[in-house]
């Protein structure tokens, strides 16, 4: 079994090319964690205008179309995970945080209609992402042709800033690697201070020194886990960059990039601003927002 991970790998469907692909990575993942799948269709509650009974029905009717095609799906490409289904009637973002609460993953695409319109373009990615109890995965494109190369080609890329919520980052990374056999590249971003004082006299600091002091971050944050997982070749990059750069560039060809929810330096408000959008709007590969349990959301 996972390290902390218990429960299904939960997906969200809702009859998307989107919401296909997320499928399909969530079945490959339930299958390599020896895990149930459990797909899930939310919709949001169309209202009084039809009457409870009509809007009951039609939420019913597509949702179990949507999942039985979805489970069809999933039997023939993984027909030994075992396979549950639900159809929620609810705010899409709320009816999978819930999910969350008892899952090792939820799966989301990028894209969607229906139930997921725009689910990872607005306040439904952010407050999943947010306030999920388990790790959240967004499975996005491959990086295309002309960018795959330049990243962590066939790599799992995981950001780590020293936090304990990039602690809990390393810990899904490496147990992803020891499972898919590939290497890790750990990054850490910095941000050299201001050049300039007040009136615009030089600021001067130790170049030299800051470096030290990120790469000796980075180190002291990987250190254990290298040594619980001796087998997964681990290459440890520092960059004078933002986290969005660093990480969006070194995601290009990469099989995965894993973030956590909150951290410190280069890291901070990961879910609040140009770092998530960045990830999910341009990463070249699905981007894994982990969790510590029992603080998510705070």
């Amino acid at each position: 079994m996972s390290v902390g991970l218990t429960g299904p790998i939960v997906v969200g469907v809702d009859g998307s090319p989107a919401a296909a692909t997320a499928l399909r990575w969530a079945a490959d993942e339930a299958a390599l964690r020896e895990l149930p799948l459990k797909i899930v269709y939310v919709s949001e509650d169309p209202g009084p205008r039809l009457g409870d009974g009509v809007a009951e029905a039609a939420l019913s009717s597509a949702g179990h179309s949507v999942t039985e095609h979805a489970m069809t799906a999933v039997r023939a490409m993984r027909p030994d995970i075992t396979l549950t289904s639900e159809v929620l009637r609810d705010d899409p973002a709320h009816g999978l945080i819930r999910e969350s609460e008892s899952a090792a993953l939820v799966v989301v695409g990028s894209r969607g209609h229906g139930g997921f319109h725009d689910l990872m373009l607005g306040s439904t990615s952010l407050q999943v992402s947010m306030h999920a109890r388990s790790a959240v995965a967004v499975v996005r494109p491959p990086a295309a042709p002309e960018q795959a190369g330049i990243g962590a080609v066939g790599r799992i890329v995981v950001g780590v800033d020293g936090s304990p919520q990039s602690g809990a980052a390393l810990a899904f990374a490496f147990d992803e690697a020891g499972r898919r056999g590939c290497g890790i590249t750990a990054v850490h971003a910095w941000l050299g201070p201001i050049t300039t004082g007040a009136a615009g006299m030089p600021f001067v600091y130790d170049v030299d020194t800051l470096r030290e002091q990120e790469e000796s971050v980075l180190a002291t944050a990987v250190a254990g886990w290298h040594d619980r997982y001796p087998h997964v070749e681990l290459e440890r990059i520092t960059m004078e960059s933002s986290a969005a750069a660093a990480l969006t560039e070194q995601s290009m060809g990469a099989q995965l990039v894993v973030v956590g929810c909150r951290g410190l330096g280069g890291f901070t408000g990961l879910l609040l601003g140009s770092v998530s959008q960045a990830l999910i709007h341009h990463a070249g590969c699905p981007v894994v927002v982990a969790h510590l349990r029992g603080e998510a959301g705070k």
